[in-house]
């Protein structure tokens, strides 16, 4: 079993060390994939622009996930249950599906997006041919998507919580606001790192959906490092650079989870 889980990531090690010519022969060159790599601006720039799209997408998912978490788990709120299946839509709408969607919100001839920006600003913009609202796009498809497993982990920790707490912290005098800082925020704190967490390493490893909305353009304004990984791998056949991509988005995941696994211990 541990064979099975490690050999694959084993594999792409090598590969990462490894060139391989035309005519198929395969040699070790230790480092050399690495060190082209981070002299290369475009690829600075791929890990430039990840760094973004996991902050931008945390930025917006984690306040929203509180509070539809704090509506979802309300005791004297009307159609629980339709709102619950409302904030749930995005999360069971398949990734190229999602996609689509976001395709034609933003189409450059009569999407929704687009004609609102036309009657606010007197311009219409071609959303997915202008960088800066690319990135904007993407990073709102992923937040999209990313809310409602936020929000159902908040949810699960919310529920956790004795009433007695906030019985207790009202009779003394506390504001919705205190309830939420010093009561529900900290006993929620590690469900909140671990859906960080796992989100962290969705957005990170998201080819799919970048690579359906943008293709990494206009120009390399949107290509995250999965995309990259993609493109060199699958589109380029350099799979020993796609390997290398793949190794060094391994270490940032791993990155990630141990910052993560250190404020959880912290609580």
């Amino acid at each position: 079993m541990l064979l099975f889980l490690i050999f694959p990531l084993f594999s792409g090690v090598i590969m990462s060390l490894q060139e391989t010519t035309f005519a198929g022969d395969v040699t070790f060159v230790g480092l050399k994939n690495f060190r082209l790599l981070f002299r290369e601006a475009r690829f600075l720039n791929n890990l430039k622009l990840s760094l973004i799209y996991v902050l931008g997408n945390l930025s917006f998912s984690i306040p929203l996930a509180y509070i539809a978490s704090l509506i979802i788990t309300s005791q004297d709120m009307r159609g629980l249950p339709i709102l619950r299946g409302v904030f749930l839509l995005p999360f069971i709408t398949a990734p190229v599906v999602s996609s689509v969607i976001f395709l034609s919100l933003t189409d450059a001839s009569n999407g929704p997006i687009t004609l609102l920006i036309e009657k606010l600003t007197g311009e219409r913009p071609v959303i997915l041919a202008t960088p800066s609202l690319a990135m904007w796009t993407i990073i709102f498809h992923s937040f999209w998507r990313s809310f409602p497993f936020i929000m159902l982990f908040l949810a699960a920790g919310m529920t956790a919580i004795p009433n007695e707490l906030y019985e207790a912290a009202k009779v003394d005098g506390a504001t919705p606001w205190h309830l939420f800082r010093f009561i529900t925020f900290p006993l929620t704190r590690i469900h909140l790192a671990l859906s960080m967490l796992i989100i962290t390493m969705w957005t990170v490893q998201d080819a799919e959906t970048v690579f359906a909305l943008t293709r990494g353009g206009p120009g390399y304004s949107t290509e995250v490092l999965a995309v990259r990984l993609f493109k060199d791998s699958f589109i380029n056949f350099n799979l020993n650079l796609g390997a290398t991509v793949g190794v060094i988005l391994l270490g940032i995941s791993l990155l990630f989870m141990v910052a993560y696994l250190r404020l959880m211990r912290e609580r």
